[in-house]
């Protein structure tokens, strides 16, 4: 009202003072005045209106926007809401943790969105009661998804329930935030249309407002007229001279303009950066300074002469991103010099894209980049309105110094590029150095052995020929002797050949058909197939237990016959008492509970835990007098095995309470095929040898078997066993034949290992695998002349997954093997045209053939040699589960030949699939298994025990300093090789650091991966070679050394590596140090230190300096130091004396001499 009352006033006024002004009487002075006066009025009256409005509308605009808000924030907590309901439904469908990420981002954000939504609302009171049941809907809500996530179980156990019981809460959250949205929209409209009537009554003010002052104006244009009309030729003249100024200032700015757009992006183009860097940030300055929205550039690939997209603001995701030169607007701009533009975009060119929608390009720029006459790519820019002539010039004014930084990025690359080669070279040819250093002091160690050896020879040359002096004398007194002898020798000698050729021929002919019979016998009782019936299953029990009856007989005519021959060989070991006993009594258990016998065995107190003594042949014979015992024992008896001590050795005692034996018949009972009651062994069966058996085996042993019997009361069969040693074996007499005299022994020929292609005969062959190999495939090569016997082990590999070979005699086996290098070999040793024992000889010889598994199955038996040459030996007839032992040998030494590696990397190494595959082509057998964090890698050292270890140090080396500590502490074998990876290069003293718990450090290059394998390879293989002399040398030792700790400091990994696992099987603790500082830290952390071995060569301080302190502090003036030296030279010895060691090994370290050194001071 008040509002309305001023403007009837102000246009009254307005009226009057009009009038006034044309009123023709008042002079033209007092019209101006008026009619001033009259607009002055206006335009404020006009103001003040103008003020009240947009007052008024600010505080509506502010409210509205305020209702803008709160709906925006009800919509963002509803959308939250259905953001971790769909992650949770999803979770519990698929249990694919990936989806629970919505909800572990949005969840901590619905809380406080609910709150801000209160705090908005405080001055609408309906509005803040409806946000407060909200906040505690959403916290209800919230606190049930808690309460699910600690009840994983019941989550996947019954999704549909919770989706009924979470269905309510949510409902009642999107319910009251609906409510709230509504009131919002409907305070919305209120406020909206209060605006809008205040925007109305302002128009209206301002349309009358103005016709008003163009009214007065005008009047005061026509008043002023006349007056005016003589200034205007001097006001143009003044207009036209501002013109001038202006367009002069215009030139100026323009000009400032183009200057500071060259600074900033010549700024932008300093320093030393990549070209990718370099275009990116050029083209962001180039977009921002010139204001267009869009823009890409385009780098010249010289090698394939295409333009690639090299940097991009704002583009479609469809952009090209490579062209050939001429190829469309941009490849066409670069075959130019001049700038390229592009008016009047097509419809089907690229929109430019932003969230609130989309626009097409009014125009495109495409800038060629040259630098002396060669192009290095196109600036391509896009605007939406008309292109600014001053964008041209700056683009011309700075596209050489576009081309000059790009040029300049390319050459650095190129120089980085060739550094980066220089540096793996020069790697190279470190690693390469070390290699010749180390084969240096191999060929030092060998002259110094080869010059010892010269001079022992010069001394058995001068004993060769005092003994060929008198072996000429001997020789000639013995010539008559020896013809004499020689037609008996020969005699005695075919004689013992037939013998062993007819046992062996015997052995062979019999167990080898067999064999066959019983497995096939035993596989149709087992009837797998179900397709015999019962009887014929019964026929197949019956053909089996006759067989293994016949079987029986022969191996005990076999036996007997041997013994007798003196061919039976005594492996004496020592043998556990207690684990003897138990084993038998174990075996003997289940027939005393099927007799219902009492059965008990006993060690009295006296009897040593071991005896020396060969536990098969021992046990034999008490089996068979437990056998003996139970055959003659009735239900109900008593059985007990005893041992006891006496003077003469360690008594066993058979003792039961079955048939007894008469005194008459006592000695008869040790006779072959005789037993107590005359006949042959038809009241109880049995062949009746097993007591003649027993008891030459018995006579080899170097003892007896005793007995006492009561007829009709039981018997007690005594085994004494004497401990002063074992009567050696009784061959068949042979005459010497001596040789005639020489100086020199010569070594044996070398067997050759050419063997070749098996001749094509029309002999049966077995059907095998030999033309359906493959790499991957594990092949088994079977040797047997016996073809159904043969058959059945090929059966039984491909049941097993092996591919299979067979050879039916030893020509094709040693052909095939040197063909396929089998993985396993199943040989039997009586074989045509080669011999098992030749084969074995050949495979054993050959680099390429000895680490071939061989397992042999023979009808008879095999010696000692044999044995230790092969990793098995089955003897014929076998049973079904014989053969499923010896594949499962097979298969367990198959995989514990493998070396388990473990590899630690979250980068590009712990996916590098280049590792296994290198290895095999190596024919490494190792095995990785990686993980990406350190508490993985912990867990995996703890539980399992691997054979080598590949950290990869990430882009931090402080933090891989860290790992590699933690995992040295974590690891269980303590003398495990840590590889460090590298990808980036790092300080010298780091790489100290790292080589004083790492056995190697490997860098990213070109041929990273190949020295990764050649290190695998030296740790994993060559370094763990150990001839059998040695080991049988360390295992023969002494365990003074057992348990001792001892410092070993050592700058080179690799010699750190092999001392500890040499010191490591001694059962010694062993504390490492890279250099003599540390030497010294570790003695002080460590008091219990008995012994330091000390390099001399060491960087930071070398072995003399830290010798010298050492014995400077009173504590260790007698602890051993034993200084160990690549250098061998004259004076050596005494230097490392004096500056404090106890004694001096050179290298390269003679282990013997070592331990012998050690356990001198240690003692």
């Amino acid at each position: 009202m008040g509002s309305d009352y001023s403007l009837y006033l102000s246009g009254r006024i307005v009226i009057i003072l009009f009038v006034r002004l044309l009123d023709m009487k008042n002079t033209l002075k007092l019209r101006l005045y008026i009619g001033f006066a009259l607009a002055l009025i206006c335009v404020t009256v006009g103001g003040i209106f103008s003020y009240v409005t947009f007052t008024h509308q600010r505080t509506e605009g502010k409210w509205v926007e305020h209702s803008y808000e709160v709906i925006t924030s009800a919509q963002r907590l509803n959308r939250y809401i259905y953001e971790i309901e769909s992650a949770g439904a999803a979770y519990r469908t698929t249990h694919v943790s990936r989806f629970l990420l919505p909800y572990l981002q949005t969840g901590p954000k619905v809380l406080p969105v609910a709150q801000d939504l209160r705090k908005m609302v405080a001055d609408n009171a309906p509005q803040y009661r409806r946000a407060g049941k909200l906040e505690n809907s959403v916290i209800a809500l919230l606190n049930y998804w808690q309460d699910l996530r600690r009840d994983s179980v019941n989550v996947f156990a019954n999704p549909l329930k919770i989706t009924q019981d979470e269905r309510p809460l949510l409902d009642t959250v999107h319910n009251q935030i609906t409510e709230i949205i509504v009131e919002e929209r409907a305070l919305l409209i209120t406020r909206t249309s209060s605006n809008e009537a205040s925007v109305g009554r302002a128009i209206n003010m301002l349309i009358a407002n103005t016709v008003i002052i163009l009214l007065i104006a005008a009047s005061l244009m026509i008043v002023s007229f006349r007056e005016l009309s003589g200034r205007m030729k001097i006001q143009q003249e003044l207009r036209r001279r501002l013109k001038d100024v202006e367009d002069l200032n215009q030139q100026a700015g323009e000009q400032n303009w183009l200057l500071t757009g060259v600074a900033h992006i010549n700024e932008s183009l300093s320093g030393e950066m990549e070209t990718r860097v370099l275009a990116t940030r050029c083209l962001e300055v180039m977009v921002k300074y010139l204001k267009v929205p869009a823009g890409a550039f385009y780098r010249f690939d010289k090698t394939e002469t295409t333009l690639k997209l090299c940097a991009g603001i704002a583009l479609p995701v469809k952009v090209k991103k490579e062209y050939v030169l001429g190829e469309g607007v941009t490849g066409h701009a670069a075959t130019k010099k001049d700038i390229t533009i592009i008016e009047r975009v097509p419809a089907t060119y690229w929109n430019i894209e932003t969230s609130g929608g989309s626009a097409q390009p009014g125009a495109i720029i495409c800038l060629p980049l040259w630098h002396n006459e060669e192009l290095m790519g196109v600036m391509e820019l896009v605007t939406f309105g008309e292109i600014y002539p001053g964008t041209l010039e700056l683009l011309k004014t700075i596209s050489n110094a576009i081309s000059v930084a790009i040029n300049a990025a390319e050459a650095r690359a190129s120089i980085l590029e060739l550094l980066e080669r220089v540096q793996e070279q020069k790697e190279i040819l470190e690693t390469q150095q070390e290699e010749l250093r180390q084969s240096n002091e191999e060929l030092t160690r060998q002259s110094e052995i080869l010059q010892a050896s010269e001079e022992e020879l010069r001394v058995q040359e001068e004993e060769l020929r005092q003994i060929n002096d008198e072996m000429t004398v001997q020789n000639k007194a013995l010539e008559i002797a020896r013809q004499e002898l020689s037609l008996k020798a020969e005699e005695l000698e075919q004689s013992s050949r037939y013998k062993s050729e007819f046992l062996a021929n015997m052995s062979h002919e019999l167990r080898t058909p067999l064999n066959s019979v019983l497995i096939l016998a035993r596989l149709l009782e087992e009837n797998k197939d179900r397709n015999l019936s019962s009887k014929q299953v019964d026929y197949a029990g019956i053909i089996h237990k006759s067989g293994s009856d016949l079987l029986k007989l022969i191996n005990d005519i076999l036996d007997l016959s041997k013994i007798e021959a003196g061919k039976v060989e005594m492996q004496i070991e020592p043998v556990s008492v207690s684990a003897m006993v138990g084993d038998l009594e174990q075996l003997f258990r289940v027939v005393a509970d099927e007799k219902g016998i009492h059965f008990s065995a006993e060690i009295a107190a006296g009897v040593p835990a071991t005896i020396q003594t060969d536990r098969q042949r021992l046990e034999q014979v008490i089996k068979n007098l437990l056998s003996n015992s139970f055959k003659f024992t009735p239900k109900n008896g008593n059985i007990q095995l005893r041992l006891t001590a006496a003077v003469d050795g360690v008594h066993i005692a058979v003792s039961d309470t079955g048939a007894g034996i008469p005194v008459d018949k006592q000695q008869l009972i040790f006779e072959a095929f005789r037993q107590a009651d005359g006949s042959t062994s038809r009241k109880y069966g049995g062949t009746g040898l097993g007591l003649s058996i027993s008891k030459e085996l018995m006579k080899r042993l170097g003892g007896e078997i005793r007995l006492e019997s009561k007829e009709g009361q039981g018997s007690t069969f005594t085994v004494v066993l004497r401990m002063d040693g074992i009567v050696p074996v009784q061959q068949p007499v042979e005459t010497p034949i001596l040789p005639p005299p020489t100086l020199v022994k010569e070594a044996p020929a070398p067997i050759p290992v050419t063997v070749t292609p098996p001749p094509v005969t029309e002999a049966p062959q077995v059907e095998d695998d030999r033309d359906k190999l493959s790499k991957q495939d594990k092949l088994v090569l079977i040797i047997e002349d016996d073809i159904s016997f043969a058959t059945i082990l090929r059966d039984f590999a491909r049941e097993k997954g092996y591919k299979t070979i067979v050879a039916l005699n030893g020509n094709d086996g040693l052909f095939f093997a040197r063909k396929y290098l089998p993985a396993a070999i199943l040989l039997d040793m009586t074989l045509p045209l080669i011999d098992g024992n030749s084969i074995l000889k050949i495979l054993k010889s050959n680099e390429d053939l000895q680490h071939i598994m061989v397992h042999v199955i023979s009808a008879g038996e095999v010696s000692l040699q044999v044995r230790d040459k092969v990793e098995g030996y089955t003897q014929k007839p076998l049973q079904v589960t014989d053969i499923e032992s010896v594949f499962t040998g097979i298969s367990d030494r198959l995989q514990a030949r493998f070396k388990k590696v473990l590899v630690v990397s979250d980068g590009v190494l712990l996916h590098h699939p280049s590792l296994q595959s290198m290895s095999d082509e190596r024919q490494l057998q190792t095995r990785y298994h990686r993980v990406s964090d350190l508490e993985a890698a912990g867990k995996e050292l703890v539980e399992k025990n691997y054979d080598a270890l590949i950290l990869d140090a990430g882009t931090n080396i402080t933090d891989g300093l860290n790992k590699l500590h933690k995992l040295r502490q974590l690891a269980t074998n303590k003398g495990m090789p840590i590889i460090v990876y590298l990808d980036h290069d790092i300080s010298e003293a780091d790489e100290l650091q790292l080589k004083k718990e790492a056995a190697a450090i490997v860098r990213n290059s070109t041929f990273s991966t190949d020295r990764l394998m050649d290190e695998l390879e030296l740790f994993l293989y060559k370094l763990q070679e150990t001839t059998p002399q040695l080991k049988a040398e360390l295992l023969a030792s002494e365990s003074t050394l057992s348990g001792q700790k001892i410092l070993l400091a050592d700058d080179d990994m690799r010699n750190v590596f092999s001392l500890s696992a040499l010191l490591g099987e001694q059962g010694i603790d062993v504390i490492t140090a890279a250099d003599g500082k540390e030497a010294l830290e570790r003695l002080e952390e460590h008091n219990d230190i008995r012994l330091v071995l000390m390099d001399i060569m060491m960087p930071e301080m070398d072995g003399y300096e830290a010798m010298r302190r050492i014995r400077a502090n009173g504590r260790y003036k007698s602890l051993p130091v034993i200084a160990l030296t690549a250098k061998a030279m004259a004076g050596d010895r005494e230097k490392c004396i004096a500056a404090g060691a106890s004694d001096y090994i050179a290298k390269p370290i003679d282990s013997s001499k070592l331990l012998s050194l050690m356990r001198v001071w240690m003692v």
